[in-house]
C-alpha cells in the first residue's frame, strides 16, 4: 500500500509537469511563428524611414542648387545690363565708360540677394569687364555655359577658409547670340545646414556629399567625420551613385568588432553629386528590437501564466484521479480475499462509477476552460494582426505624404519662376506698347506697307488682348500656387509632434485635393457634389495636423462614396448631392467639426459596427474597413476627443468630430 501510494504521487507530478510543458511550448511556438513576419516588416519600415530621410534631404540640396541657377539667371537676363553689355561689345574703343555704366546694375543684384558674395562678368571673348565683391581666382574660371541656356554649377571650393559654389551663366540678346558670361560666386553655408542636420540620424548616423571627378572620389561636405577619411564600401557607393546615376540601400556585413552598417545612396540630378547616409544596423533596428523583446517578455508572460492555471485546475482533478485508482485497487483486493461481502463490494463498485462520472465531468470541465484559453490566444493574435495592419497604413499615409510633398517641390520652382518672371513681362511688354503709341502719335501717317501689317495683325486688339491673356497668365500662376500650398499642408501626414494649426486650413487641403470627384461627370453618371461651408470663428488647436489631415480624408471620401452610390441607383436626383462642413467651438477648450452628406444614411445594424476594425460594406477591392478604425483611434485616443455619428436611413449622415483646443 505504501509502494502504491508513492508511485501514485510521482504519477500525479509527471502528468502535471508534461501538461503544463506542453501548453507553454505550444504558446511560445505560436508566438514565434507570428512574430516573425512582423518583425521583417518592422525591419523593412525602419529602412524606408531612412530612404525618406536621404530623399528629404537630396530635396533640399536639389532647392539649394535650383535657387543658385534661378537667381543667376535673373542676374543675366536684367535688361538694361545686357544692352549696356551689348554696347560695349560693339565699341572696344570705348570700354571704359562701358564698364562704368555695368557696374550699377552689377552692384544692385549683389546687394540684393544675401547668397551672392562675387559677381565677375566677361564679354562675348571671355575677357574679364567687371569683377564685384569677392574675387574669383583665375584658376576657377569655367566658360563650360559656351552657346547654351543653362546654368553650371561647379563643385565647391575652399577661399578664405570658406566654402563656395559659382555658377556659370551665359548672357544672350534678343537674337539668342552670346554676349557674355556671368561667374557668380554663392555662400554655401544652407548647403553645410542640411548635410550637418542630425535629425532621425541617432548617435552614429553620418551624411557625405561629393562627387567622383578623374576616377577618384572627392568629398564636399560630411556631417560628422571631420578628418573626411572614408571607409572602402561608402567610396564605391558615392562611385556608383555618380557614376550610374543609380539609388538604393547597401548592407555591410559585421565583423567580430563592429555591428555591421547600412549605406543609403541617391544621385542629385542637376549636378553629378551624390549623397550618402551611413548608419550602424544596430542603431537603425534599435526600435524594432525593443518592440520584439517587449512582446517577447508578454509573450513569455501569458505563457507562464497560461501553463501555471493548467497546474491549478490539473492538481485537484489528477489527485483525485489517482486516489480514485487507488480506492478501486483497493476494492478489488478484497473482493478476491472476501465472496461474502459481494454486495458491499457491488455497492462500492456503484459508487466508484459515479464518482468516475465525476471525474469525467471535471475533464470536460477542464476541455472548456482550454478552448477559453485558446480563444483567448486567438484574440491576441487578432490584436496583433490589427496593430500591423494599422502600422502598414501609417505608412501608406506617410508615403503619399512624401509624394505629395514631393510633386508640390517639383511644381513650385517652375511656377515660380514662371509668376515672377510675368511682372518683368507686362512691364516690358507697356513698354513696347508705350513706344508704339509714341511712334503713331509722331507719325500719324505711316507708309502704306506699315498701315497693311498694322491692319494684318489688328493692332488695336493686339494691344487690348494683349494685356487680358498676360492677367489669365498671372490668375492661371496664382491658382496653381494654390494647390502647391494645399498638397503641402496636406502632405504633413508623417509628422510626429503636436502643433498648434488653423482646422480650416486642414479642410481646405483635403478639399482641394479631393475637388476632382465632386465635379460633374457625364450624363450616364453622376452630377456635381456641392460643399457648403459653415465655418465658425476658431483659434489655433493643438494637434498632429497630418493625423488630423487623415481623419477628414477618410470621413469626406466616404461621404462623396454614399452620394456617388445613392446617384447610381438613381436614390438622389441630379444636381442633389451635397456636403455641409460646419465648424464652431462648443466651450472654452473645445471646437466641433460636423461633415454631414445626404447619401442613402447607414442602417441601424451597420451603425452599431461602424467603428470595428476591418468591418466594412464596401464591395470587395473598394475598402479595407480601417479608414473608420484608424480615425475614431486618432481621434479619440491621440487627440482626447470624441467621434459620433448620426444617420437615418435614406436621408443623411453626419459625422460630429469633438476636439480640445490645448492638449495639456
Amino acid at each position: 500500500m505504501n509502494k502504491s501510494s508513492i508511485n501514485s504521487k510521482e504519477l500525479q507530478k509527471l502528468l502535471i509537469f508534461y501538461s503544463a510543458a506542453g501548453i507553454f511550448a505550444i504558446s511560445v511556438l505560436v508566438a514565434i511563428v507570428s512574430i516573425f513576419p512582423l518583425y521583417k516588416q518592422l525591419k523593412r519600415n525602419e529602412e524606408s524611414n531612412l530612404q525618406s530621410a536621404l530623399r528629404t534631404r537630396t530635396l533640399a540640396v536639389e532647392e539649394f542648387l535650383s535657387k543658385a541657377k534661378g537667381i543667376a539667371k535673373q542676374i543675366a537676363s536684367r535688361t538694361q545690363a545686357r544692352l549696356e553689355l551689348e554696347a560695349y561689345n560693339r565699341n572696344p574703343n570705348n570700354r571704359a565708360s562701358g564698364v562704368s555704366r555695368i557696374t550699377p546694375y552689377l552692384r544692385d543684384a549683389l546687394n540684393q540677394s544675401e547668397d551672392v558674395v562675387g559677381i565677375s562678368r566677361f564679354d562675348k571673348n571671355n575677357q574679364l569687364i567687371v569683377q564685384l565683391g569677392l574675387p574669383i581666382p583665375q584658376k576657377f574660371w569655367n566658360f563650360s555655359t559656351h552657346n547654351s541656356q543653362n546654368s553650371h554649377i561647379s563643385n565647391p571650393i575652399r577661399l578664405n577658409n570658406q566654402s563656395y559654389i559659382i555658377v556659370s551663366q551665359a548672357i544672350f540678346n534678343s537674337n539668342q547670340q552670346q554676349q557674355g558670361t556671368d561667374l557668380i560666386l554663392f555662400k554655401t553655408e544652407d548647403l553645410e545646414k542640411i548635410i550637418t542636420d542630425y535629425t532621425g540620424l541617432g548617435q552614429t548616423g553620418e551624411i557625405f556629399l561629393g562627387t567622383f571627378q578623374s576616377q577618384q572620389v572627392k568629398l564636399f561636405l560630411s556631417s560628422r567625420n571631420k578628418t573626411k577619411t572614408l571607409s572602402e564600401p561608402i567610396l564605391r557607393a558615392l562611385e556608383k551613385t555618380v557614376v550610374l546615376q543609380e539609388s538604393g540601400l547597401k548592407f555591410i556585413k559585421p565583423k567580430f568588432w563592429t555591428y555591421g552598417q547600412i549605406i543609403a545612396f541617391e544621385p542629385l540630378s542637376k549636378v553629378d553629386w551624390g549623397l550618402i547616409i551611413n548608419i550602424d544596423r544596430q542603431e537603425l533596428y534599435a526600435s524594432v528590437h525593443r518592440q520584439l523583446i517587449t512582446i517577447a517578455i508578454l509573450i513569455i508572460i501569458l505563457s507562464f501564466l497560461g501553463a501555471g492555471g493548467m497546474v491549478l485546475l490539473l492538481r485537484p482533478l489528477a489527485g483525485q484521479v489517482i486516489i480514485q485508482t487507488d480506492e478501486l485497487e483497493e476494492q478489488l483486493h478484497k473482493k478476491n480475499r472476501t465472496l461474502h461481502e459481494l454486495n458491499n463490494t457491488q455497492e462500492k463498485l456503484l459508487l466508484e462509477i459515479k464518482e468516475r462520472k465525476q471525474a469525467e465531468n471535471l475533464l470536460q470541465e477542464s476541455e472548456a476552460r482550454l478552448r477559453e484559453q485558446k480563444q483567448e490566444l486567438q484574440l491576441t493574435l487578432k490584436e496583433l494582426q490589427l496593430t500591423q495592419a494599422q502600422m502598414i497604413q501609417s505608412e501608406k499615409m506617410s508615403s503619399l505624404g512624401q509624394m505629395l510633398a514631393g510633386v508640390a517641390h517639383e511644381i513650385n520652382n517652375p511656377v515660380n519662376f514662371i509668376h515672377g518672371n510675368i511682372v518683368y513681362a507686362k512691364d516690358y511688354i507697356q513698354d513696347l506698347l508705350n513706344l508704339v503709341q509714341l511712334y503713331q502719335d509722331y507719325y500719324p501717317h505711316p507708309n502704306q506697307e506699315i498701315e497693311a501689317e498694322i491692319e494684318r495683325i489688328e493692332l488695336n486688339f493686339l494691344q487690348e488682348d494683349l494685356k487680358k491673356i498676360l492677367k489669365s497668365m498671372e490668375v492661371g500662376t496664382e491658382r496653381i500656387q494654390e494647390i502647391v500650398k494645399s498638397l503641402r499642408i496636406f502632405s504633413r501626414c508623417d509628422e510626429a509632434e503636436i502643433k498648434k494649426v488653423d482646422v480650416h486650413e486642414g479642410i481646405e487641403s483635403t478639399l482641394m485635393i479631393l475637388q476632382s470627384h465632386f465635379k460633374a461627370k457625364s450624363k450616364s453618371e453622376y452630377s456635381e457634389i456641392k460643399i457648403i461651408k459653415e465655418y465658425g470663428q476658431l483659434p489655433l488647436i493643438d494637434c498632429y495636423p497630418g493625423q488630423l489631415n487623415q481623419v477628414f480624408m477618410n470621413i469626406l471620401s466616404n461621404a462623396i462614396y454614399a452620394i456617388k452610390d445613392d446617384q447610381n441607383s438613381r436614390k438622389i436626383e441630379f444636381n442633389s448631392g451635397c456636403i455641409w462642413i460646419k465648424t464652431q467651438r462648443v466651450s472654452d477648450n473645445l471646437v466641433q467639426v460636423c461633415i454631414t452628406d445626404n447619401g442613402g444614411g447607414i442602417s441601424e445594424e451597420v451603425l452599431s459596427h461602424l467603428f470595428d476594425p476591418f468591418f466594412t460594406t464596401k464591395p470587395v477591392g473598394k475598402g479595407t474597413g480601417l479608414g473608420l478604425s484608424i480615425s475614431y483611434q486618432i481621434i479619440v485616443e491621440k487627440h482626447k476627443g470624441k467621434l459620433e455619428c448620426h444617420s437615418q436611413k435614406e436621408k443623411y449622415t453626419e459625422f460630429i468630430i469633438t476636439i480640445p483646443i490645448n492638449l495639456s
